[in-house]
């Protein structure tokens, strides 16, 4: 049965019962059987008759679920399983980064354009009546700019080779690098890993474009178009050991990788994992497709729950995400951007069609994930839906969130619903990630990002004796009493594979606490940025970064700023150092060499792959004086955490505390000249100096030493 003769069905035995019913009752319960146990309210023998197949895979009865969910709210097992997201990357339709993302979403921009000339002729193929044979009836699209352009070199491609590769898995390789950047782990770090690669694939439009002229086929064309080399070509250029893996189930396929990289962080197999999606629409046929199942919106707007709702809008991208085991991530000092609590797969079985939602398994997938998370579903404050915008597909998945969420709940805890589709569309394979993205992000900014193009409420969805909600302006979202925030992640394929993922917003940041309390609240005066490319022509372009960086954000630290760059990203040989004292003169000397400007503050110079041998000198007794680098003890964390090591060694065996010798209180005399403290006090500093330079990524070639310092 389509829609329409559903919908129909729906409201025929309404009238003859006299009971309300739902006009989604057909897609809920697709046979006879089924439906008729549903009309005699016997809803638990009607769902097992119309997915007897999910028995297997989840309890079999809500009570049962939530006696789990108690059980393992209390233990520790869920924290034991949680899996913390520590870096993200992306390129949306009117986003390239997860700031501009971010922007993006808090505005409520809408990043559908017309599709571009490049993509297909609008006026070819458009035709306004639905079902139009060999036409589409939209010219609408989510779409990135400069699809075309790709650095080879950088990822030590050949040019020949790159010709050939899907813009898919170029995009892959930039979005990975720059979320592994993004987490402060330059890629060459992870060289030999045991780092997981799981992406979300489904389209191949660059592969037909390629096969229609077989006399230009080469070697390249296999590698470069296979939807496994997508995964594999990163594994192959990062140098990553652990699963490379390619899954394809249509648009849920990016949240489906995430639970399968949970899933592998847990069982060991690998102690990183990157997972994501893309999607690129380069050809004009599978939206001619979609339009003759009238599933496509011919305005161009997503229109998420609204009464206005007309269908989909197609849109390509891709998103990752880097997940570590929690404790491991804690362990590490990683920064946490968000927690996946739990997660959930599974099918829609024989649905009322091959592409037809069902509610009962929504509803399954939503509750096993909670009873995997241990979380129990009145925590959820905000759901970011599969939310096609289509008239009968929202109100399926409202009905199969409200038999869930809605348990439990106080008229107090309102449950947020959201659709990232109705800012860039539908992306298909990425669109996953993208919701999963979006939701980190509203986590760490504390605010739900509004829902675009919704005025009237779907009349086939009620919020009758719910607490659900959708915004239209941004809508703060901090945690209350020490309680944290949850939230939920749907994607289902259109083939009816569903997907569900808990989040949990990042814990608190933890401060190293020492022994020694600090008197000085000194602070380094003057910060270095050290910024490198490939080529000379790369630095210009990433110093113009840096500035956008700056003036969207001109309270940054300057410290952490310079910090996280040195650290967390790959020096290459063409490199920029520049000195400064705030934010304010940082923007003012990389605008001066963006400009091409010389100036005294900033140097310019070719690293090159070959340097000079470094050694470290440790001189001898005689060079002690109180209060030696004192500064740095107060400023710098290696060298404060190493001294304040060594003094924990030495207190059993000075008289007095190593410390009080090195930095005495003011007026006070400390026998520093002692040879019992000159000795200790001067390998302890030296050693502490070692360990900082260390820290930094400089290491000696050699070491040497005098007296004392050998």
């Amino acid at each position: 049965m389509n829609s329409v003769r559903a919908v129909g069905l729906s409201a025929a035995l309404e009238d003859w019962l006299g009971h309300p019913l739902a006009a989604t009752v057909a897609y809920d319960y697709p046979t006879i059987d089924a439906l008729a146990h549903y009309l005699a309210g016997e809803k638990a023998l009607a769902g097992a008759i119309a997915k007897r197949q999910t028995t297997s895979i989840q309890p079999t009865s809500k009570q049962e679920i939530d006696n789990k969910i108690e059980q393992r709210t209390s233990g520790q097992e869920v924290d034991n399983n949680a899996i913390a997201i520590i870096g993200l990357g992306c390129r949306f339709p009117g986003a390239d980064n997860p700031l501009a993302f971010w922007q993006m979403l808090y505005h409520g921009i809408d990043g559908i354009t017309e599709v571009p000339a490049t993509r297909w002729s609008a006026e070819q193929f458009y035709a306004p009546e639905q079902a139009t044979a060999a036409k589409m009836n939209t010219r609408w699209g989510g779409f990135l700019q400069d699809i075309d352009q790709f650095d080879p070199y950088f990822f030590n491609i050949s040019p020949r080779e790159a010709a050939r590769m899907d813009p898919q898995q170029r995009l892959l390789l930039e979005v990975a690098w720059e979320t592994l950047e993004n987490a402060g782990l330059p890629p060459q770090r992870l060289a030999g890993s045991q780092t997981g690669v799981f992406v979300g694939i489904s389209s191949y439009d660059y592969s037909r474009l390629q096969l229609k002229n077989l006399d230009q086929l080469d070697a390249y064309v296999g590698t470069g178009n296979a939807l496994s080399i997508a995964a594999n070509r990163l594994s192959y250029v990062l140098d990553l050991r652990g699963p490379s893996v390619a899954v394809d189930t249509a648009c849920s396929s990016s949240l489906v990788v995430v639970h399968q990289a949970c899933q592998s962080l847990r069982l060991g197999e690998c102690e990183l994992a990157l997972a994501g999606g893309v999607n690129v629409i380069l050809a004009p046929e599978f939206t001619i497709a979609f339009s003759q199942a009238r599933t496509m919106s011919s305005d161009g707007h997503c229109k998420t729950f609204d009464e206005a709702a007309n269908g989909y809008v197609r849109g390509e991208g891709c998103g990752i995400v880097l997940l570590k085991p929690l404790s491991a991530a804690e362990r590490d000092g990683d920064t946490i951007l968000a927690i996946i609590r739990g997660s959930a797969v599974n099918q829609d079985g024989r649905s009322n069609g091959l592409t037809a939602p069902n509610g009962p398994s929504q509803e399954a997938v939503v509750r096993c994930a909670l009873q995997n998370a241990g979380v129990n579903p009145d925590r959820i404050s905000y759901v970011e839906t599969h939310g096609t915008g289509t008239p009968l597909g929202d109100p399926i998945e409202i009905a199969a969130l409200k038999a869930v969420l809605m348990q439990h709940r106080r008229l107090d805890q309102l449950c947020l619903l959201g659709a990232v589709k109705t800012n860039i569309g539908h992306l298909e394979a990425a669109a996953g990630i993208a919701g999963l993205i979006k939701t980190v992000l509203c986590l760490q900014n504390e605010v739900i990002a509004p829902n675009l193009h919704f005025k009237r409420l779907n009349p086939h969805i009620s919020f009758a004796r719910t607490t659900f909600e959708i915004l239209t302006q941004p809508y703060p979202w901090p945690e209350q009493s020490n309680i944290r925030r949850f939230a939920g992640v749907s994607s289902f394929g259109f083939g009816g594979t569903n997907a569900h993922v808990i989040l949990q917003g990042a814990p608190p940041a933890k401060i190293l606490q020492t022994e020694v309390v600090r008197t000085s609240t000194a602070r380094r005066s003057v910060h270095l940025l050290t910024l490198s490319g490939r080529t000379a022509q790369a630095l210009p372009a990433l110093a113009q970064r840096y500035l956008h960086l700056l003036a969207a954000h001109p309270d940054i630290s300057l410290a952490d700023l310079c910090s996280a760059v040195y650290t967390g990203r790959t020096h290459f040989a063409h490199r920029l150092a520049v000195y400064a004292q705030s934010v304010k003169e940082l923007g003012e000397r990389l605008a001066t060499f963006v400009a091409g400007q010389d100036q005294q503050e900033l140097q310019v110079g070719h690293g090159g792959a070959e340097h000079g041998r470094i050694a470290f000198l440790f001189p001898g007794q005689g060079s002690q004086y109180v209060n030696m680098a004192r500064q740095l003890y107060e400023t710098e964390p290696t060298f404060r955490a190493t001294l304040d090591q060594c003094d924990r060694i030495l207190r059993p065996l000075l008289p007095q505390p190593l410390l009080s010798i090195l930095y005495p209180a003011p007026g006070s005399t400390v026998p520093i000249h002692e040879t019992l403290y000159t000795q200790p006090a001067l390998f302890a500093l030296e050693y502490a100096l070692a360990q900082m330079w260390r820290s930094w990524g400089i290491e000696p070639d050699m070491v040497m030493g005098h007296s004392m310092g050998e």
